[in-house]
Order: C-alpha cells, then sequence, then structure tokens
C-alpha cells in the first residue's frame, strides 16, 4: 500500500475528531473566542442539547471582512506567532484549530461587526464557504451552528440524548461563569434560560444565580496574593458533604482546568473535617506566571503542567487549611446546666477509673480514693430544669444509647453524640495544647515492651528518633529486627504496640504532609473512650461540656461527625404531626 498525503477535508475532520467531541464541545471553543474577544457579555443559547442548533453571541471585538476566511483557515490564529509565545501564553485558544474543526463537521452563519467597520456575514458548510458579504450589525460576534456532524453519521451516533447533551452545556456554562464572575453569561436551552449571571466581578454573586442561596450559604472566602502566586476563590464549611467532586472547579490563569494535584491537596486540607469518601465544594482560582505552567497538554486544553509542582501544591494546601482552621464552629446561645456544681473532675469516679485528671482524659487503673464523691447514676438523674433555671440555651441528658451515644436535648431540638468521636475531638485539642506548650506527656512503662520490626521500621526508628521522643514514645533499637517500647504517653494501656505500629505507618506514607500533626490525630483516638463503653451521668456531662466548648466540636480529628441534630420539626415530621 503506497503512501500518499491527506486532503485538507479529511485532516479538517481527523482534526475534529481531536477538539471536537459534542455540542459542549463547540460550546467551549466559541465562548473561549469570545474572552479572548475582550467580551463582556456571553449569551449562549441551545436547541435539542444543541444538536440541532448552538448560538454564542458576544459583544467582543468582532472581527474584519478580511480576517474572516482566515479564522476558518487550520492553525491559522492572532494569538500566538512564535515558539517562546508557546510557553507563555495568556489567551483561552492559541493553536489555531477550533473553528475550521466545527466549520467541518457543521453547517455556520457568522455574523462579525468590528467598531468602526461595516460588518460581515459568512455561511459554512462542511467548512466550504457558501456566502460571504458585508452586514451591518451589533458591534461583536454572533455564531450560528446547525446540524452538527451532518456530514459524519458514525460520529452522530455516538451523541446521547439531547437531554443528556444540554446538561454537558450546562455544567460547562456553570465552569466558565464560575470562572470569569467580571463576565456576564447566559444560558438559555430550547427557550428557557436556566441562568444570567450580573458579570460584576463577585464570584459569590455568580455563585448565587448559578446554584442558588442555599448552596452559597455554606461557602466562604480564601484569598491569598504572594510573589508568584495568587489564589482566591470560594469553598465550603465541612456540613457541606458531596460523594463526588462535581462541585471541585479548578481556575488556572482563569482556565478551568482538572488537576490530580490540586485534588489532592484539597484531600490533605480537608483531613481531619471530612471522611475520605466526602467531597466538599470548592472554587478556586489560581493565578501563576504563565510560563510557570504548560498548557498544551490535552487536545482540549483541560489539563496543565505546573513547572513547579510541589510549591502549587504547598500552598494551595495551606491557604485551605488556614481557611478551614480559621471557620467558627462553636455553638450558638448554650450553657450547661449548673456546671459549676460538678465535683472536681480529678474526683470523678467509674469502675474503678478517674473520668479526667488534670482535664487530660480517662484513666484507667485509678483506685477510688477515700472522700471521692458519688456518682448519681442515670436512674437518680434529674429530667427536667429545675425551678429558676432557663431552659433556653441549656442542654439536657436524656441517656446513653447502645453505650455509644449520647443523647441530649438542647434550644428545642434532639441531640446524638458519638461519644468515641467527641472525646477523640476533646483529646485532639489537649494533646495539641500540651505538645505546643511543651509540657511533659511521657509515662514510663513498669515492663518495656518487645515489638518486632521490620529493617525499614528500624531505619525509622534511628533516623527519627527526637520525633517518637516529641510524642512521648521512648524506643529503644536493641538489635536489628527489635526495640523496646520504654515509655508511651499516659492512658493507653495494652494499646502501645498497636500505637507505634500506627506511627511507623505514619512514616512511611509518604503522601502525608504534616506526620506530627497526623500522629496526634492516633493518639487522641487511642486514649478516646471507646464505643459500647457504658458512661455515667456525670462522665457525659463533662463530655458535652468540653465538646460545646471547643471551637470545632462537630467534627473528629479525622472528619467523622460528632453531634446530629434532630429538629423538633424533624420529629414532628417524622411521626407525621
Amino acid at each position: 500500500m503506497s503512501i500518499k498525503p491527506l486532503d485538507d477535508n479529511l485532516i479538517n475532520k481527523i482534526a475534529a475528531g481531536e477538539v471536537i467531541e459534542r455540542p459542549a464541545s463547540v460550546v467551549k471553543e466559541l465562548i473561549e473566542n469570545s474572552i479572548d474577544a475582550s467580551a463582556t457579555i456571553i449569551a449562549v443559547n441551545i436547541n435539542r442539547g444543541g444538536i440541532d442548533r448552538i448560538e454564542v453571541e458576544d459583544n467582543g471585538q468582532g472581527m474584519e471582512a478580511e480576517d474572516i476566511p482566515l479564522a476558518f483557515q487550520r492553525h491559522a490564529t492572532s494569538k500566538i506567532s512564535s515558539l517562546e509565545d508557546l510557553f507563555n501564553i495568556n489567551t483561552m485558544g492559541f493553536r489555531g484549530e477550533a473553528l475550521p474543526s466545527i466549520a467541518s463537521v457543521s453547517r455556520i452563519d457568522l455574523y462579525s461587526q468590528k467598531e468602526g467597520s461595516v460588518g460581515a456575514f459568512a455561511s459554512l458548510e462542511g467548512g466550504r464557504f457558501l456566502k460571504a458579504e458585508n452586514r451591518p450589525g451589533p458591534v461583536g460576534t454572533r455564531i450560528v451552528v446547525s446540524d452538527l456532524f451532518f456530514n459524519t453519521p458514525a460520529r452522530r451516533s455516538f451523541l446521547k440524548s439531547a437531554v443528556t447533551e444540554g446538561n454537558h452545556v450546562y455544567d460547562l456554562l456553570r465552569k466558565y461563569a464560575l470562572s470569569r464572575p467580571d463576565i456576564s453569561f447566559s444560558f438559555s436551552n430550547d427557550k428557557k434560560q436556566f441562568f444570567k449571571t450580573p458579570g460584576n466581578g463577585s464570584l459569590k454573586d455568580t455563585v448565587l444565580c448559578v446554584y442558588g442561596r442555599d448552596f452559597a450559604s455554606y461557602l466562604i472566602d480564601v484569598a491569598y496574593m504572594g510573589e508568584q502566586y495568587t489564589i482566591e476563590g470560594l469553598i465550603s464549611t465541612p456540613e457541606l458533604r458531596r460523594t463526588n467532586r462535581k462541585n471541585q472547579y479548578f481556575f488556572v490563569n482563569h482556565r478551568p482546568v482538572r488537576s490530580v494535584l490540586l485534588f489532592k491537596a484539597v484531600d490533605q486540607a480537608y483531613q481531619g473535617f471530612l471522611l475520605s469518601r466526602e467531597q466538599p465544594a470548592i472554587i478556586l482560582s489560581l493565578k501563576i506566571p504563565p510560563d510557570s505552567v504548560d498548557v498544551n497538554v490535552h487536545p482540549q486544553k483541560n489539563e496543565v503542567r505546573f513547572k513547579d509542582e510541589k510549591s502549587v501544591f504547598r500552598i494551595v494546601y495551606a491557604v485551605l487549611k488556614e481557611a478551614l482552621e480559621q471557620v467558627d464552629f462553636r455553638p450558638l446561645n448554650y450553657s450547661p446546666l449548673k456546671q459549676d456544681s460538678y465535683p472536681p473532675v480529678s474526683q470523678l469516679q467509674h469502675h474503678n477509673r478517674a473520668v479526667y485528671e488534670t482535664g487530660m482524659g480517662f484513666d484507667f487503673d485509678v483506685l477510688p480514693s477515700s472522700g471521692t464523691v458519688p456518682l448519681q447514676l442515670l436512674s437518680e438523674r434529674r429530667t427536667e430544669p429545675q425551678e429558676g433555671e432557663s431552659a433556653a440555651g441549656e442542654f439536657r441528658i436524656i441517656g446513653q444509647c447502645l453505650n455509644s451515644y449520647i443523647l441530649l436535648e438542647m434550644n428545642q431540638a434532639l441531640y446524638l453524640v458519638d461519644q468515641h468521636a467527641a472525646h477523640e475531638r476533646i483529646m485532639y485539642n489537649h494533646l495539641k495544647e500540651m505538645y505546643n506548650t511543651g509540657k511533659e506527656v511521657t509515662q514510663p512503662l513498669a515492663v518495656p515492651l518487645a515489638l518486632e520490626l521490620s529493617p525499614q521500621q528500624i531505619n525509622i526508628i534511628e533516623n527519627h528518633n527526637d520525633f517518637f521522643a516529641d510524642l512521648g514514645v521512648e524506643l529503644d533499637v536493641i538489635s536489628p529486627d527489635t526495640a523496646l517500647i520504654r515509655a508511651t504517653p499516659g492512658d493507653v494501656p495494652g494499646q502501645e504496640l498497636e500505637l507505634v505500629n500506627e506511627l511507623l505507618e505514619l512514616w512511611q506514607d509518604n503522601t502525608l504532609p504534616d506526620i506530627k500533626e497526623e500522629a496526634i490525630k492516633t493518639l487522641a483516638c487511642k486514649k478516646a473512650i471507646k464505643a459500647g463503653e457504658g458512661l455515667y451521668l456525670q462522665e457525659m456531662e463533662i463530655i458535652i461540656t468540653k465538646l460545646l466548648s471547643s471551637e470545632d466540636y462537630k467534627n473528629c480529628p479525622h472528619g467523622r461527625p460528632t453531634i446530629i441534630k434532630m429538629s423538633h420539626a424533624e420529629l414532628d415530621r417524622l411521626f407525621k404531626r
């Protein structure tokens, strides 16, 4: 079989297959051209999901009549002119492939008016010019694309239903509207308008128009300005939880992109606020020097490659983490019933253990001492507020369910508290304070425990002994495969071996940005009471009091919820009242 060059028509159709997959691909290329033309208003109207008709109109710069034939010529562009420009791209498009690719598989009518010119009209079919003439109109460009893939029926047969294709266009328009809040976007499908953004530069106003007030109420601002990187946008508080990344948008120099690196930075930042399978909403715009990012990675330009990936990851992670840590999680208008009437925390006893000692946690194996205050059994508890006490803003312990959940009434609602997650949050906050202030947390073991380890784990202990010592864990390597545990932080009886193994696993996980932070979470989990343990009323009261006094009381350090609310109205609805 002899080799021969392909004709231009076939070349255009092959190129169109790389750039134009469905109606949303056409809309993407056209609105990017509008953005590059400095448009401040972009209106998109489609019929039957864009399969029959796509119309994109803008108020941009427009084109001269003599520029139109060049616009439909492959690799003709006004956006780059040299190899150096390819590594310093400031525009959405740059390859000169969009219009010829679209024209080769559809019918196109183009109307364009440049300020001060006579205006132009062109009609094309399958990439061939049918008509070109002067025709005045408003400043800007309007392009109507009809009968997509009319000349490639095999490609047309792969399109989904009109509803599915319309949803793809809708999702695309939302993405670009969020990327450029300074541009007014409107979208209509079969003459029904879905949204119109104000174009006033406010991202929050854009979110309100696109998603509604309920969604926007969960978002908080993030902003960072450095020498090379600028980051701004909106991220959701941990109350908003999604099962996928559908509501995560990243823009690099206003270009919508998908980036595994940025997804990973989000996951790490929300660690401790959400579970691993839960996802937040993210609308984040990064502005970086154009020569620091390669956008010429994918035919559809939706993937990028960063020159310094570590710096981008570190900055995005730090900005998100700081914003989340500043969120005020404190409950509104709560106060425990007669908190000053509690016996000293060091005196509360439960099954031969002190409930709290120095406020740190449950101390096991502590014998009752003389003069201890007897605990009030659940059957003897006070069930109603006493005379003179206000029920508003106070909590009342109802009891313990399944030896795992504490039930309480507060603010005219029923609350269920996971006792392990709640105590884990309390312990984590306390440990963080102790480590930050340099307090001693080490408790020597009466009999050292031997631990058989791999050579890699032994190497970790030898190279990072200071890390373990800072946590209150004293390890002594006595052979090539054995180490002795001589001390651990208090209150982890019977879990010493498990604790050290988990700390070693943290060091073997190269993806963790802050190993000490993860180690403190592990310690808090080990020291917290477990599900299945029965509690006395005063123990529950102390847990609830300390939990609600925390700024971040709604989640344990690993992201699980500590407390769930069921309002009076929800209970009435369940019982069909």
